[in-house]
């Protein structure tokens, strides 16, 4: 049945608690049949609307922009990163809930980056298909879709998370946050620090140890001691919390922190003088606050249109 022939058999303002009691949350996923991004781009008359508008001090936005859309992968899921609180709320204060993509792949340099700490994907959950071959549930942040409170109603909820896996939704709420919130590293760090590292992890064959290793670690932390070049840098890795994730080793970290040493040696930016490994529950929180992250999967740089973003 339609959710907009349900929704005259329930009233507005209890549409969100319906949903909440049939199992919608943040993190619920479902197939994305027909689904299309859209966006805005200039119109393709913008100019002589700049013109209209020289000569009449107005121009209506629809002279301006033009709305594009694509359909989706017909395999393609969605996934909600609506709040919970918000998909409760009646639809006349949020009638809308927000999802993005998600899509399991075998790809394995997307598996390994969305393992990491990217901005970009994260790691839903892995699974073993039936030739064998690793698989990854991922979500992907650059695609973001709202759709009517109203509609969920006609659908049902899936699980995207493994079963007790709660270490995976809580990343997964704390990632949401990430592409909005981190501090933009200044181009100095980046050139000295990040770059180097990126490039070095993209040069790995995609059987190379490291590759196991970054997936046992959530997050790479850094601080520099000074200001110039060379940089001396301290380096924290955060333990990776997942259930699927083998538990990281000192001698594991050991390895990574020398192959990072060496990175940053051979640029001759930045020297690593000391490493630690911990996990969230052994940080101080002056040192999570106050550390630059370091991305592994991408660098952007403010004067330097070839870099990836």
């Amino acid at each position: 049945m339609a959710g907009s022939k349900l929704v005259e058999m329930i009233e507005l303002d209890v549409v969100g608690v319906e949903l909440i009691r049939r199992g919608w949350r943040q993190g619920s996923l479902l197939k994305a049949t027909s689904a299309r991004k859209s966006w805005l781009a200039p119109n393709a008359n913008e100019k002589s609307s700049q013109e209209k508008k020289d000569s009449t001090d107005t121009v209506a936005s629809s002279d301006i922009w033009s709305l594009q859309d694509e359909i989706l992968d017909e395999n393609d899921f969605l996934i909600i990163v609506s709040q919970t609180c918000d998909i409760q709320k009646s639809p006349k204060q949020e009638p809308y809930v927000e999802v993005v993509r998600a899509y399991w792949t075998s790809e394995r340099s997307i598996i390994h980056e969305a393992g990491k700490n990217s901005v970009r994907r994260f790691l839903i959950q892995r699974r073993t298909s039936s030739d064998g071959k690793e698989e990854a549930l991922i979500a992907d942040a650059t695609v973001r879709i709202q759709i009517e409170k109203t509609a969920f109603l006609g659908l049902a909820p899936q699980d995207s998370f493994k079963e007790n896996d709660s270490i995976t939704l809580l990343r997964f709420r704390q990632w949401l946050a990430r592409r909005y919130n981190r501090p933009a590293l200044p181009d100095s760090l980046v050139n000295a620090v990040q770059k180097p590292i990126v490039k070095a992890i993209d040069k790995l064959h995609p059987t190379d140890d490291l590759h196991h290793i970054l997936d046992g670690i959530s997050e790479i932390l850094f601080l520099p001691h000074n200001d110039t070049i060379p940089y001396q840098i301290d380096m924290v890795f955060i333990r990776n919390e997942r259930n699927e994730v083998p538990v990281l080793s000192e001698e594991d970290a050991a390895q990574l922190a020398g192959w990072i040493s060496d990175v940053l040696r051979r640029g001759r930016n930045a020297d690593l003088v000391h490493w630690e490994l911990l996990s969230t529950k052994n940080i101080s929180v002056y040192d999570y606050s106050n550390a630059y992250e370091l991305p592994t999967d991408q660098y952007s740089l403010a004067e330097d249109d070839s870099t990836h973003d």
